[in-house]
């Protein structure tokens, strides 16, 4: 490879229609993902179509640049980092090209994620049937490359089984096709490299056979076997699970399965892990969809830790499957599992009890219990984390006991906490080795106990990798488990790919063991300062709590809908892990492409509760804002927009001119010239008397109770006579005496975008007012999540013991009012209202917790029917959404909540947040009201329903 001074990218740039990234920041991004390792390319590639990937293949080979295919970014084991040209299919490579329903199966380019490609043929009821943990968020491409699976594998197989051809590009740049083809075919490229492939195995036919492991699914290696008949040749199955080395997919075909029409679960509870093996074949007998493991370590710390599922976790069990079946009707899943009763309880006296789901509640809550293995070794605490190196060999489930018995000694010998769990229906166990890889001696116990681990598999006739692939993790145990097919192994590389360009060092190691090298967190990893907020260890700790995992594609609104590495937590994560550690100039955190990274957060907060790892990704984003706002100050826009206070006193107050301006097109341009406030974007009118001054002039009741009401901007100076009296009417309704003291603005706006430093006078005032009735036990009531939050994050923004003991005494509104429900105290005076409502829960509500509750308060009124509208980001975020450069973004992020409300046929919407409220008025043009305001309706039809 040539030395990176000798390589001008420029002429590629030019060549291709896609983008070209080598700058050190896009090479950071790109330099790590869920695996251990870490490797920064010399340059990306994102090509728009197959000719940009020859072109790039092409210049990779003139130049002797080595090549890596990228798909989700969601592999363990590394196979998508390269020092070279890494080519990211997700960008724009994501499409459906062809779908045949009838036939059932569909054509996509490799870029498309699993999720994506299911939500674009369920209508025809069909589906592709692997299904990894990583599916909402894992590439076509990189399972192809990986020969994935998952937990349905014991029905489905692996991805091999259901692809039926490729495209690919070659090492020479040629264009190829797989597929069934007669033996005797010689008129194309593939047909002679078919035909070479033949003629290599045809001396190998006794390696075949012997050292084909014993195993339901196997991702070591190349596929070798049943590639040829007499008559036919298909070189589809070897090419799923190359991992890139042979060629680059840029098509596939798949084959598609019908949706399952039901499916039922249960629990078998084992007290002696030697039963499980014999247990697990008894199951598999009966023919199930799902048979999953979890171990006694796993147990132990579920019971610690998620006191709620102790009752499905008892004492004194070795293990638990988890047992699935799918079939066509209940009557037949209620007969297969009295089959595995009988099997497993009657007959064999293998497990002590199985519970089987009586319910949709039973089977969410069983799911939750198969589940629970990752979230909580991921959010781990300590120097010491589980790490994936040992995690995906796989045994035949026969020997599923001597296998973890063997696993169990090993960890005794080398001293090693480790967790166990996985898919017992294929022999296919996670195991999690709990190291501190920044310690020389747990690297060292790494690669031993992974040495070990390879050598107790193979002596069960097993193989180092059942799911994941090899990658740089277990390629060097290739050879160790084909002494002889290795070498078939190694002829068929150098005839696809004969100068090793393609993926190098995966799968054909050359004898090199990658385990200890180039490592993310390694005995050299150091912290380097910065001089800037990062040197903190909260932010160091959220760094290193970071896996890398790529899940926040899936629920960032800006990461999915841009498909930008930068946009997704992992992206900004790995981006300042790289400047704290000194791998990249800290001098990028002044630069303002470093700011416009971390302002794609728009603070939503949702990596709080859907980030496996539990990274605040959120408050990394927003420090990094604050470190450059400190340095070089706010922008015009921000100075005037995020005053939000003193901006809606103003326009109150004029609140005639105010609203005539706002439709007015030539002051609304100038205003999108001036603030960047997007001309298109409707705006709420201005009340010109303020709910604070109506409330001063309203006779108050007596009340058997008090709360503080925290006024907010919105039913302030917008809407005081809607929703801001229907919230006072409601608390009044129910015996309370509202208070509503002078406070700041929350400033949550300011501390969103980084200027906190700028309002911490208000601030404290805040906390200093809110205190005292605290410190009384009166709860604080809030109507406007956002508002709720910022008061929330007061005691991290300023360290007061105070800010924390009023952060204890904030309540939604709705958790208010439910828990007067609760204790038999609401007023249920609700007159009856014959609507269909739709709810949309505002992301920062369901940071607060508050997920069900507005929609339990509804369901209470006579007459309602309400329908909560799944879990989408409307794109609003805030300010966010007002800015011109932000709003196209802004309204195809939201897109998907508006067709899904428009679809819904409802009466009208509704939403605790004022900015959302705003957006899905644009986005719908339907009423969206605030759900107390709603319940102010009722109580006031109640009594015009008695006057009658």
């Amino acid at each position: 490879m040539k030395e990176e001074a000798e390589i001008n990218f420029d002429d590629l740039r030019q060549r291709i229609e896609g983008d070209l990234l080598d700058s050190d920041l896009d090479r950071s991004l790109y330099s790590s993902g869920p695996s251990i390792f870490r490797v920064k390319p010399r340059a990306v590639v994102r090509p728009k179509n197959k000719d940009d990937v020859v072109k790039t293949i092409q210049f990779a080979r003139q130049h002797r640049v080595p090549i890596t295919a990228k798909g989700g970014g969601s592999s363990r084991v590394g196979n998508d980092l390269g020092a070279g040209i890494v080519i990211d299919f997700c960008k724009y490579m994501n499409r459906v090209l062809e779908f045949d329903p009838a036939n059932k199966w569909v054509r996509v380019e490799p870029g498309i994620i699993l999720a994506d490609l299911n939500n674009q043929v369920k209508a025809s009821k069909l589906y592709f049937p692997i299904d990894p943990s990583t599916k909402d968020w894992c590439s076509l491409g990189g399972m192809i490359a990986n020969n994935s699976s998952g937990p349905h594998a014991v029905k489905y197989g692996t991805t091999r089984k259901h692809v039926a051809a490729l495209e690919l590009v070659l090492a020479d740049g040629q264009v190829v096709q797989t597929g069934k083809r007669p033996r005797s075919a010689n008129e194309s490229t593939m047909d002679r490299f078919a035909d070479r492939v033949v003629s290599i195995l045809g001396r190998y036919e006794k390696a075949l056979e012997e050292e084909k492991p014993f195993t339901t699914k196997n991702s070591c290696g190349y596929y070798l076997w049943d590639l040829f008949d007499e008559n036919n040749v298909d070189l589809t199955p070897m090419f799923a699970g190359s991992e890139g080395t042979l060629g680059v997919v840029t098509e596939a075909k798949l084959y598609l399965s019908d949706i399952p029409e039901k499916a039922l679960s249960g629990l078998a509870y084992f007290d002696d892990l030697g039963k499980v093996g014999k247990a697990t074949q008894e199951i598999l007998e009966v023919g199930p969809s799902m048979v999953e493991i979890m171990e006694r370590h796993i147990l132990d710390l579920a019971r610690e830790q998620k006191p709620e599922m102790r009752e499905y976790l008892p004492e004194g069990i070795e293990a638990v499957l988890f047992i699935e079946f799918q079939e066509e009707s209940d009557q037949t899943l209620k007969d297969k599992f009295a089959q595995v009763r009988k099997r497993l309880l009657e007959d064999n006296d293998l497990a002590i009890d199985l519970k089987e789901a009586k319910s949709a509640a039973d089977m969410d809550t069983f799911a939750k219990v198969r589940r629970i293995s990752g979230p909580i070794l991921n959010r781990m605490k300590g120097p010491r984390r589980p790490l994936a190196f040992i995690e995906d060999a796989a045994v035949h489930p026969s020997r599923l006991p001597e296998y973890i018995s063997g696993l169990r000694g090993l960890f005794e010998k080398f001293n090693v906490s480790a967790a166990i769990y996985g898919h017992a229906g294929d022999g296919n166990l996670h195991n999690m080795g709990i190291l501190d890889l920044r310690q020389q001696h747990d690297v060292d116990t790494m690669v031993h106990l992974s040495e070990g681990v390879a050598d107790l598999v193979l002596k069960l006739k097993g193989t180092v990798s059942g799911e994941h692939a090899d990658g740089r993790l277990r390629s060097f145990y290739v050879q160790r488990q084909y002494p002889e097919l290795y070498k078939a192994m190694v002829e068929v590389k150098n005839l696809f790919d004969p100068e090793g360009l393609l993926n190098p060092g995966i799968i054909i190691s050359n004898h090199v063991n990658q385990l200890d090298k180039d490592l993310k967190f390694g005995p050299d990893y150091k912290i380097a300062l910065t001089n800037s907020i990062f040197d903190s260890e909260e932010i160091q700790e959220q760094v290193e709590n970071c896996s890398g995992c790529g899940k926040c594609r899936s629920y960032c609104a800006i990461a999915s809908n841009t498909l930008e590495e930068w946009a997704k937590g992992r992206g900004k994560i790995t981006l300042v892990r790289e400047i704290v550690s000194g791998k990249l100039d800290p001098a990028i955190l002044n630069e303002p492409g470093f700011k416009e990274i971390m302002d794609s957060c728009i603070n939503c907060k949702r990596c709080l509760t859907e980030c496996p790892s539990g990274v605040d990704t959120p408050w990394v984003a927003l420090m990094g804002r604050a470190d450059y706002v400190k340095k070089h100050g706010e922008d015009l826009p921000n100075k005037i927009l995020l005053n939000t206070a003193t901006l809606c006193r103003t326009a109150s107050s004029m609140a005639p001119m105010t609203n005539l301006a706002n439709k007015l097109a030539p002051i609304r341009s100038m205003t999108e010239k001036l603030l960047g406030v997007e001309r298109e974007r409707k705006l709420p009118k201005f009340s010109g008397k303020s709910l604070r001054r109506m409330f001063k002039d309203k006779l108050k009741r007596t009340g058997t109770r008090e709360a503080v009401f925290f006024l907010n901007c919105f039913s302030n100076y917008n809407d005081p006579r809607g929703e801001g009296m229907a919230i006072i009417n409601v608390l009044e309704k129910n015996g309370v005496n509202v208070l509503v003291p002078e406070l700041k603005c929350c400033g949550i706006a300011r501390i969103s975008s980084g200027a906190a430093h700028k309002i911490m006078k208000d601030i404290n005032e805040n906390i200093r007012v809110l205190s005292e009735y605290a410190n009384q036990g009166l709860p604080i009531v809030f109507t406007e999540p956002s508002c709720a939050l910022a008061v929330k994050e007061y005691p991290r923004i300023t360290g007061s013991v105070l800010a924390k003991v009023v952060a204890d005494h904030c309540y939604d509104i709705s958790q208010y009012l439910l828990q007067l429900h609760k204790a038999g105290e609401l007023n249920l005076d609700f007159g009856r209202m014959d609507l269909s409502i739709g709810y949309h829960n505002p992301c920062h509500l369901r940071t607060l917790g508050v997920t069900k509750q507005p929609v339990e308060l509804l369901n209470l009124i006579p007459g309602v029917k309400t329908m909560q509208y799944s879990d989408k980001c409307c794109g609003m975020g805030g300010t966010y959404g007002l800015k011109k450069k932000n709003y196209d973004l802004s309204m195809k992020i939201g897109q998907r909540l508006f067709d899904e409300i428009n679809a819904s046929g409802v009466d009208m919407v509704a939403t605790g947040c004022s900015s959302c409220a705003m957006q899905i008025k644009q986005g719908t043009d339907k009423e969206v009201m605030h759900p107390v305001a709603l319940l102010a309706l009722a109580y006031q039809r109640f009594g015009k329903s008695n006057a009658a």
